[in-house]
């Protein structure tokens, strides 16, 4: 049977190469943005895992820059320590050297409280001097008191804070023995002291190596718990990076394109471009056999 008006060979013909057309143009898309998901419409549950993921990386990786902050910070601390350490060991040297009363004169001795008062004053103007991102770091406001928070998550909740501590480490606070002997040597302007017991036991040279003993193992304790908050931030931006190559795979997975796969298509639907347009052009000849039924 043969039909004029209504050419149903050439109608599913044109139906069949609009289909092809279409995966081809999808195809085409996808191939030249190397995502699978280009709209909402080419798979809505997956853009929407997808995003979310995308949400989850980039706080990780926020949170990974958080951490390296944290450990500047730490190092900056550490450092101005480390020449806080040095101060107080030629602060000792000096009390211990005072101490030799048999062989110091009293000119001696003035020379000695000179450069330990001079020394002092330099603790003190470190404590107020060192800064990070213009935060001074030993005034007090690192003590756990004064908590200072670090976001070390990509969400919210205490599992992803952590507070950086750091004690006072200005003259008060180095300085730690409590009393009347601990108070003086601390509070007197020319730091006088003396190798000679008549100038009484609150200004004895040896009382003075007490003290800076106990400010050097105070120091010490600092830079020791510096170093255990330095390494804790080391673990947890490991963690947070072995998590961040883990979930962008996934994402990987759901948005991105598999090249191999879509050139195979891309081929395959030419094919079929080809022979539907070939095909198609064979469905709309059809008619023409009419004519002869009119010779």
């Amino acid at each position: 049977m043969a039909i004029i008006n209504t050419n149903i060979s050439a109608l599913i013909g044109l139906n069949n190469l609009r289909l092809t057309n279409l995966g081809l143009k999808q195809s085409l898309e996808r191939l030249s943005s190397g995502l699978r998901i280009n709209k909402g419409a080419d798979d809505p549950s997956g853009l929407a895992i997808a995003k979310g993921m995308e949400a989850q990386i980039g706080g990780i990786r926020t949170a990974v820059m958080n951490g390296e902050d944290g450990i500047s910070l730490i190092h900056t601390a550490d450092g101005a320590l480390a020449e806080t350490h040095d101060i107080l060991m030629r602060m000792r040297d000096l009390a211990v050297r005072a101490a030799n009363e048999a062989t110091l004169t009293s000119r001696d001795i003035m020379r000695i409280n000179q450069e330990l008062r001079s020394l002092k004053d330099e603790l003190q103007r470190k404590a107020q001097a060192v800064t990070f991102n213009t935060k001074v770091l030993f005034s007090g406001g690192y003590m756990s008191t004064n908590a200072q928070m670090l976001q070390i998550g990509p969400d919210n909740g205490t599992n992803y804070r952590l507070t950086i501590e750091i004690d006072v480490v200005n003259n008060s606070g180095l300085f730690m023995i409590s009393g009347t002997r601990g108070a003086n040597f601390l509070n007197a302007g020319s730091l006088m002291i003396s190798n000679h017991a008549g100038a009484g036991a609150l200004s004895m040279a040896w009382v003075a190596i007490d003290y800076i003993n106990s400010a050097i193992n105070y120091v010490s304790d600092i830079r020791a718990s510096l170093g255990i908050q330095e390494r804790r931030l080391g673990h947890i931006i490991d963690d947070l990076k072995a998590e961040d190559i883990n979930i962008s795979a996934a994402k990987s997975r759901i948005w991105d394109a598999d090249m191999a796969t879509e050139i195979s298509e891309f081929t395959r639907l030419q094919i079929l471009q080809q022979s539907g347009t070939a095909i198609l052009a064979q469905a709309n000849a059809q008619p023409q056999s009419i004519l002869q039924l009119l010779r």
